[in-house]
């Protein structure tokens, strides 16, 4: 393997192999001629794999960080991963050791079966150490199937030992010891899978899994001509949602990778996937977990063939590539991942994976393709297509004032595209209360000061923010949008990305689509720009004040569309966002702003007469601004 070893760790790790090797002889040993002499040659050696450990633990100090971003201390951990499963085998064999010592009726011990899965044992660290120090996938895919064999053998001898019980053929205490043996062989081929799931994920840079693994491998093989493997790809971390799903960026370590243009050329017949996010300028990270502020959120997808049907781009309506020359504020290109990597629970994945088609056939070319799918279990995985650009955090925290600009107003016309393409003239409610009170109890788990405790204000009783919340739940039933059209659903800055070379916008994290009142993106996409946590007050100044120009256009396509209520709903969209989003916000200054926010926001709208909804103006001015 291409790595460092921390000094002094090959060796240690050399000899605590062998010392577990040598405590698994004895045991086998012990099965097959059972004498006392061999049983304390066994626990005398309790301490010495536990000091091996440690040495290489304190070799290692790079595994401590928690990020683990680059491959040394992917390394490291994964080192530390060995280590401590190995000591965890040595402790497996002393309590497999006491339970037989305990068996009165030796010829009750099915000693071949026993002596076989402890071979298997044996095996399985020698393929520990030699995986390890050459960086050997196959031998770790072998290491990390040991699980399932082992398991296998335990289930057998638990289930002729559980007939055994219940026919009373034997003593019952000698028969349990045997079934906590068998338990322990199961646990051993657990610690087995760990070990081989630490080696696979030092080799390729990232914590993977068997089962994550697998789905890779199947998915790069699909994307490349056969001439690459999952072992000669770079794996980045890009992503981790808050619903369990990983979002990997895919990049070959050969020169000249053309997996992308081969599965392109297969045609279109791959849906496209929502990819979750993109940090900074990594463009096409998919779903989720991206952490905005302290939130990290998720997308999850499965992935699966598209009906075959036009998603290029540029033949599209979708991306509103427009015809201008760039600004000359164009910022470094995004790192040339072949594709992007999203797995997790096969459920999710499947979500992820239907929203990005429901895109495909309503408004072609906003989504990212779909270029591949696997089901592992009940995990999925899908390979997306990297798209090119970056996000509109990315862009409003680090690029200028002129490029934000351009890209606002790119978004603008690609938002009027879309809705007007896919407007029902049909009366739909957002009901943006019912979802700020379903969100409140997570609100109050992280800000239990935000709960009412009879407060007043000079000898007035104040309302409750949920007494507020239920007289506007009122008030909304009678504020039905007069079109629904279709929204992305979770309109955060970090779902959105713009490329300045083609001055097209792309959506992200689409999982959360559906026929709705458009309004509910508009207040989200706001809420979303206040919510970020910086400490430049220039800076926080200019983006809300984005903020504010993107809420102001807004109000003059509600205008041209002749929709009455927009204020008002308007109003409770954003005392929504500003409410539930403080759930991902641990700065108490900005979580309160932003409460505080909610609450005038309902109290305002609560006080407005109904009977002139005309009249009524949300006051943007005072809400985006520090």
């Amino acid at each position: 393997m291409d790595q460092a070893w921390p000094e002094s760790t090959r060796d240690n790790l050399r000899f605590l192999c062998s010392e577990v090797d040598s405590q698994y002889g004895w045991l086998q040993a012990f099965v097959s001629a059972p004498t006392a002499a061999m049983a304390r040659k066994l626990l005398e050696r309790k301490g010495y794999a536990e000091n091996l450990c440690q040495r290489i633990e304190q070799a290692c100090p790079e595994a401590r960080n928690q990020k683990r971003s680059h491959a040394r201390a992917r390394f490291q951990q994964s080192l530390v991963e060995v280590a401590s499963g190995l000591a965890r085998l040595s402790e497996l064999a002393r309590s497999c050791l006491e339970q037989l010592i305990r068996v009165d009726d030796v010829q009750l011990v099915d000693d071949v079966v026993l002596v076989k899965s402890l071979r298997r044992v044996r095996r399985g660290i020698l393929r520990s150490e030699m995986s390890l120090e050459n960086g050997s996938l196959s031998l770790a895919l072998k290491l990390a199937r040991s699980r399932e064999k082992l398991k296998r053998d335990s289930e057998g001898r638990i289930r002729a030992l559980t007939g055994q019980l219940k026919k009373k053929r034997a003593p019952a205490e000698d028969l349990t010891h045997l079934l906590f043996v068998a338990r322990e062989i199961s646990q051993m081929g657990e610690v087995l899978g760990q070990l081989g799931e630490a080696v696979i994920s030092a080799t390729l840079g990232q914590s993977l899994n068997f089962e994550r693994y697998a789905s890779l491998t199947h998915l790069v093989n699909e994307l490349g001509d056969g001439s690459q493997t999952a072992g000669e790809m770079r794996v980045d971390t890009l992503a981790e949602t808050r619903s369990g799903s990983r979002i990997s960026g895919i990049a070959s370590e050969k020169p000249n990778a053309r997996a992308v243009e081969k599965v392109s050329d297969k045609g279109n017949d791959k849906g496209k996937s929502a990819n979750d996010k993109q940090q900074g300028s990594k463009a096409g990270e998919s779903g989720g977990s991206k952490q905005k502020g302290s939130k990290q959120k998720g997308s999850k997808q499965k992935g699966s063939k598209s009906k075959d049907r036009k998603t290029d781009a540029s033949k599209s309506k979708g991306s509103k590539s427009r015809d201008r020359k760039p600004t000359g504020d164009l910022p470094l290109t995004s790192p040339e991942y072949l594709a992007i990597f999203k797995d997790g629970l096969g459920r999710k994945v499947e979500e992820e994976r239907q929203g990005v088609e429901r895109w495909h056939d309503i408004y072609p070319g906003i989504a990212p393709r779909i270029l591949s799918h696997h089901q592992q279990g009940d995990s999925a995985g899908l390979l997306i297509e990297h798209l090119p650009g970056m996000t509109l955090e990315h862009l409003l925290i680090n690029e200028s004032s002129r490029l934000n600009r351009t890209a606002q107003q790119v978004l603008v016309e690609t938002l009027h595209s879309v809705w007007t393409t896919t407007r029902r003239d049909k009366p739909v409610t957002a009901g943006h209360m019912r979802q700020l009170l379903k969100r409140l109890s997570d609100v109050y788990q992280i800000h239990p000061e935000f709960r009412h405790c009879g407060a007043s204000l000079c000898g007035r009783e104040m309302p409750s923010l949920e007494a507020l919340i239920e007289q506007a739940a009122g008030l909304e039933r009678s504020l039905e949008a007069p079109f629904a059209v279709y929204i992305h659903g979770d309109f955060n800055v970090d779902n959105i990305l713009f490329d300045p070379a083609k001055q097209s916008i792309r959506f992200i994290d689409l999982h959360r689509s559906a026929y709705q009142d458009y309004v509910q993106d508009v207040s989200v996409h706001m809420v979303s720009h206040y919510r970020l946590q910086l400490t430049d007050a220039a800076l926080r100044a200019r983006i809300l004040a984005l903020a504010l120009s993107f809420g102001q256009q807004m109000r003059r396509f509600a205008h041209e569309q002749r929709d009455t209520t927009f204020e008002w709903r308007l109003a409770l969209g954003l005392a929504r966002s500003f409410a539930t989003s403080t759930r991902f916000i641990l700065d108490a200054g900005l979580a309160g702003r932003m409460f505080n926010r909610a609450r005038f926001i309902l109290e305002h709208v609560l006080g407005a007469d109904p009977e002139r909804p005309a009249d009524y103006r949300i006051p943007l001015e005072e809400l985006f601004v520090d």
